[in-house]
């Protein structure tokens, strides 16, 4: 069942050689188990527009209240940089870079609210590691760490 998730995957990747760091998401749903062990987050990620942009969609299941966002993820012409937009249920908007790196992706210095957040997202074989620092003062903390693992092709999506 996996390698078949797997061709899925590689099939729905996206089609613009600026968005190759972004092939190991492209088609497939993730499941994301917070730190209290109950509150899960579940992503989804597909081409969009003939596949020059990624289009996540995700929403948190059984936490305080409900929560969901959408993200664009592209490449900026004018600056050279892979970016996103993500979008969210409270009517907040939060716009950065991504930096592929040699596992994975950094997404430096996010401005959420009045937080700085920096994540880090390191590919496992079933799926990435998202790691999240916030900014205080100076220096960096941790903020939250969730496993997100390949639950299968993102066909199918329900708000």
């Amino acid at each position: 069942m996996y390698a078949l998730v797997v061709l899925l995957a590689a099939a729905a990747s996206t089609a613009a050689p600026a968005l190759a760091p972004l092939d190991f998401l492209a088609g497939s749903c993730f499941l994301g188990t917070f730190a209290d062990g109950k509150t899960k987050d579940l992503v989804c990620y597909e081409p969009m527009l003939g596949g020059k942009f990624l289009r996540s969609r995700h929403r948190v299941i059984d936490g305080a209240g409900p929560y969901s966002g959408e993200t664009i993820l592209g490449h900026d012409k004018a600056s050279g940089k892979l970016e996103f937009t993500y979008f969210n249920s409270l009517g907040s908007t939060m716009r950065g870079t991504i930096e592929p790196t040699a596992d994975g992706l950094r997404f430096p210095d996010e401005k959420a609210g009045d937080r700085v957040l920096r994540s880090t997202w390191t590919r496992t074989a079933d799926g990435y590691v998202a790691t999240t620092e916030k900014r205080e003062g100076d220096a960096w903390q941790p903020f939250m760490k969730i496993e997100f693992v390949r639950q299968g092709p993102a066909s199918g999506w329900t708000e």
